[in-house]
């Protein structure tokens, strides 16, 4: 594992993989099973030298649709279980989520956004695919979704992802876009405990009993039970895991002064860079403006918004889509106002943009 003091210049797809590595340590062995994909192929590419070289396997599908069940297996066989992709790719993976989430397998999706939809743009960034991370699978599951907007955090935040969905057993997706998949920071590789393995969880293939199935179950023996109270126990036990601790896993960071702000911007990924900026010129010339920057998506601030939401005021939702994340900002805010500032891709907004929404809503 790297040392606490190295730096390196590294793109955020690269970061993926020093985060996986952290999270395995010298013990755990990771399997990353995917299909290339633009912007995500740097990963895999990473992946498929370093991964081999620390004991893991590195496997490249036929599709998509191969490499979300391949790692679904794998994570039930004690791994640290990863694949990658982008946009049409993540699409395909739809039904891959809904059976990891129900065998209770600890997945771990990188999806690096494009712009879309269908091809769309491969080489350009977007944020459109925040919605299908939600809710992109038939029936209810637990979700977990993080959105790094740094080079060094796309590595601590993949780290957390190998953390939660061992501690969950549900998949975990990790949010970056193009331009975070690409762009080179210099970072520091930190000292991190390898992630453990929970001794009580039966690990396939270490001579246990064991069946899994994507069909409605019993929770004892996982054996088939189809019937609408087997159902109901066992889909409201999959929601519990992350909704008991939805408080816990809600993550964000705010800039600028909250409590007095006539504007607050919500954002997330790489569009919160050039907003960050923008509210700093701002503040400087006493505007009372100020930024939330959401790093989990999923489960969302619920409770944090609402605090927000004392008088009236603007909340601005900027993001490189059609106002996605705008819509479940009008769900908990009654007293302010909700705006999107959005681009359907390709590009973030430039400070001047984000000054020009924010000056027709100051005093």
């Amino acid at each position: 594992m790297s040392t606490a003091t190295q730096r390196r210049l590294m793109t955020g797809n690269d970061a993926v993989v020093e985060g996986l590595c952290c999270a395995a340590g010298d013990k755990r062995r990771i399997v990353y099973a995917g299909y290339p994909i633009t912007p995500a192929s740097e990963i895999a590419t990473r992946a498929s030298v370093i991964v081999p070289r620390r004991g893991g396997a590195f496997i490249q599908m036929e599709d998509e649709i191969g490499s979300i069940q391949a790692v679904a297996g794998a994570g039930l066989a004690g791994a640290i279980a990863v694949t990658a992709t982008s946009g049409p790719g993540f699409s395909l993976m739809s039904e891959g989520f809904g059976f990891a989430a129900m065998i209770e397998s600890p997945v771990i999706c990188i999806n690096v956004q494009r712009g879309g939809p269908s091809t769309g743009m491969p080489t350009w960034m977007g944020q459109g695919d925040m919605m299908q991370a939600r809710w992109g699978t038939h029936g209810d599951r637990p979700v977990i979704v993080l959105v790094p907007n740094s080079v060094q955090e796309t590595l601590l935040l993949t780290y957390d992802a190998c953390k939660l969905s061992q501690k969950y057993l549900v998949p975990v997706v990790l949010m970056l876009d193009e331009i975070i998949g690409h762009m080179e920071e210099p970072i520091t590789i930190p000292e991190l405990p390898p992630v453990p393995q929970d001794p009580d969880i039966q690990i396939m293939g270490q001579g246990h009993r064991f069946h899994r199935t994507g069909l409605t179950h019993d929770l004892e023996r996982h054996l088939p039970r189809i019937n609408p109270d087997s159902q109901e126990k066992l889909v409201r036990y999959l929601l519990d895991k992350v909704k008991k601790d939805a408080r816990k896993l809600v993550r964000y960071e705010t800039f600028g002064a909250i409590k007095d702000a006539e504007v607050i911007i919500i954002c997330y990924g790489s569009e919160s860079r050039s907003v960050r900026a923008a509210v700093k010129k701002a503040r400087r010339k006493k505007v009372k403006v100020a930024m939330v920057r959401l790093i989990a998506a999923w489960p969302f601030p619920v409770d944090f918004i609402r605090k927000l939401d004392t008088k009236k005021r603007v909340f601005l939702v900027a993001e490189i889509n059609a106002g996605q994340m705008k819509i479940e900002v009008e769900r908990y805010v009654k007293k302010g106002t909700v705006q999107g500032l959005n681009l359907m891709g390709g590009r973030i907004h430039t400070p001047g943009e984000v000054l020009e929404a924010i000056y027709p809503n100051v005093a």
